[in-house]
């Protein structure tokens, strides 16, 4: 595209100057005020599909304005996708109200999506939520009562972030374990070299709980000490916490050549992105998943969300600090009641009537192709 460069003194200067040169058929691009008085991008219509080449003098008026067409093509689009809402609230309503029940409980616009597509037609908005809870029921990944990994036995270690609550619910486990296997049969293994006074921590625990601690600080160390607790039928592990960007989180991988279960351990009041990076970094290949923290997330329905996408199953909940109380069997129908409750919570931070177009034009944004978001940046 071969855009033109034009100053005048005001606009209408600009304009005949533009007719003269490009002719009656000329597109002017943008405007803006200039110490002269105006400045006009234009090209000749003709040109508009025409890339403009490297190195020549109109390669940065062509930078520009792609850019102005792209901020113009992202108001278009925002705008389209406020009247396509306001248009499917009118022809639709329960589906609309299924999606917004959604994604006010912190379910993402994936999940919404895909579940307001598959509801069936025909029902009122009573038996739309009642058909939206047994779904996310059905899709909430639970581990059975009868597939408790710490009753069943074997190593297990929790990986997660820091700060995710890893110390203290391996405290939890253990106390289960002890009443599964008795005190002689389980071991807790501190395995976190990294924070401070990790180790002092769990070593109080396993006093109050009377069972035996030990110290691998590195891969070889927790190896050679995994072959002398073999007779063992519970073994806990607690490893260092990082943030999913550190390379150091990857190591937690090396866990699963010394025959270590690893369950991952999401605190359920986290941000969504945050829950997903976790998830995305600890959660390949895992065991299963331990909620916790879930009596400060006020709407869980961030992490089931992330759960039921990432098809990982839940084996215990954590609702507080008490070691062994807090730590519970994960029923699938209370936490998606829970979650969709958070939805109706009047907060700062839920959207208004106003706001759901808006919010319609932000998802189509994040919708668009990977390419159209690249020229729209």
């Amino acid at each position: 595209m071969s855009v033109r460069v034009f100053i005048a003194v005001n606009a209408r200067e600009g304009l005949a100057q533009v007719r003269r040169e490009l002719g009656d058929d000329a597109v002017v691009l943008s405007t803006r005020p200039h110490p002269q008085g105006v400045e006009l991008l234009a090209s000749a219509y003709g040109e508009l599909a025409v890339p403009a080449v490297a190195g020549t003098s109109g390669g940065a008026a062509s930078s520009r304005i792609l850019q102005e067409l792209a901020r113009l093509r992202g108001l278009l689009q925002n705008q389209l996708a406020g009247f396509a809402w306001g248009a499917s609230r009118r022809r639709d309503p329960v589906r609309v109200a299924l999606m917004q029940a959604l994604l006010s409980a912190g379910f993402g616009g994936a999940l919404a999506r895909t579940l307001a597509a598959r509801l069936p037609r025909g029902l009122d908005a009573e038996a739309a939520q009642r058909w939206l809870r047994q779904v996310l029921i059905r899709n909430l990944p639970v581990l059975p009562r009868t597939s408790d990994p710490v009753v069943l036995g074997g190593v297990f270690a929790l990986v997660g972030s820091t700060g995710s609550g890893k110390t203290t619910t391996l405290a939890k486990l253990a106390a289960r374990g002890l009443d599964a296997h008795g005190a002689a049969e389980v071991a807790l293994v501190a395995a976190d070299g990294y924070r401070v006074g990790a180790e002092a921590q769990l070593a109080v625990y396993a006093d109050l709980l009377g069972v035996q601690l030990h110290a691998a600080h590195d891969t070889a160390a927790l190896a050679a000490l995994l072959r002398k607790l073999s007779g063992r039928k519970l073994v806990l592990i607690d490893t260092a916490g990082h943030a999913p960007a550190d390379p150091r989180a990857g190591d937690t991988r090396a866990l699963d050549a010394l025959g270590v279960r690893r369950m991952v351990m999401i605190a359920a009041g986290q941000q969504g992105p945050a829950i997903e990076q976790a998830m995305t970094c600890f959660g390949a290949d895992a065991a299963a998943c331990i909620l916790g923290k879930l009596d400060e997330a006020p709407q869980p329905g961030v992490a089931l969300d992330s759960l039921i996408r990432h098809r990982l199953p839940l084996a215990y909940v954590c609702t507080g600090q008490r070691v062994p109380e807090d730590v519970h069997a994960p029923n699938a129908a209370y936490l998606v009641d829970r979650a969709l409750r958070g939805g109706l919570l009047a907060t700062p931070y839920a959207l208004e009537t106003e706001d759901w177009p808006l919010l319609a034009g932000i998802e189509a944004e994040r919708s668009a192709p990977p390419s159209k978001r690249a020229n729209a940046g």
